[in-house]
């Protein structure tokens, strides 16, 4: 009986990274009865993630909430379950679990790309004003870009792209900006995406700050 529990235990627990479009549903649980405690399981454990989710709602965090979420998951491996229902439906908990973690990081890498769109958006407008209005920028400091996670890769991408394609097309009534990111102006532009796009800058002058040392920190 053991056995039959992890094998039904392995069967669902798939890569967190694999998007799964429906639940696999065990073998063993192909009857009708059984068939319906995998389905409720797998209820129950979307529930309980979207649950805990609302509860945090951060997508900078979302990589220590899934964390969160399997380790506890991993915590709990059943023994002797009564019966092959309860069985099923402990496998459904597991599987329903799997997708809505699948759910969360599709959500949160949607969200921060659009926020790093918009970002890019404004701050290409800004510097084609300004690159229009003075003949060109100078460059200044550089940023130097941090460590970013699932959330701010998102961003950064999200923000490189769109300052691109709107700093290579954008116009004004006094001009086009395209001849400032191209030939010698290649560096102050290079230099102004990556600065206006820096999810996580670090300040030369201070030590980075850690996650481990913000949630101690209770910030």
């Amino acid at each position: 009986m053991k056995c039959l529990v992890l094998s039904l235990f392995i069967v669902c627990c798939l890569s967190l990274f694999q998007s799964m479009a429906e639940a696999q549903l065990p073998n063993q649980c192909s009857s009708a009865t059984n068939t319906r405690a995998f389905r409720a399981g797998r209820m129950a454990g979307s529930s309980l993630v979207r649950q805990s989710w609302a509860s945090l709602n951060d997508c900078d965090r979302v990589e220590q909430f899934e964390d969160l979420v399997t380790s506890s998951l991993e915590r709990y491996v059943p023994g002797n379950a009564p019966t092959l229902y309860t069985q099923c439906r402990f496998a459904g908990v597991v599987q329903g679990v799997l997708d809505e973690l699948d759910t969360v990081f599709v959500d949160c890498t949607d969200a921060c790309f659009r926020e790093g769109k918009f970002a890019g958006e404004i701050s290409a407008f800004a510097y084609c004003e300004l690159s229009i209005a003075l003949n060109g920028l100078e460059t200044a400091d550089d940023f130097l870009r941090g460590p970013v996670q699932v959330c701010g890769f998102s961003f950064e991408v999200g923000c490189d792209s769109e300052f691109i394609a709107v700093a290579s097309s954008y116009e004004n009534e006094l001009g086009a900006c395209e001849p400032f990111t191209v030939n010698t102006f290649v560096e102050v532009f290079d230099q102004a995406r990556e600065n206006q796009c820096a999810y996580n800058p670090l300040d030369p002058e201070e030590p980075e700050v850690t996650d481990e040392q913000q949630e101690g920190s209770g910030s």
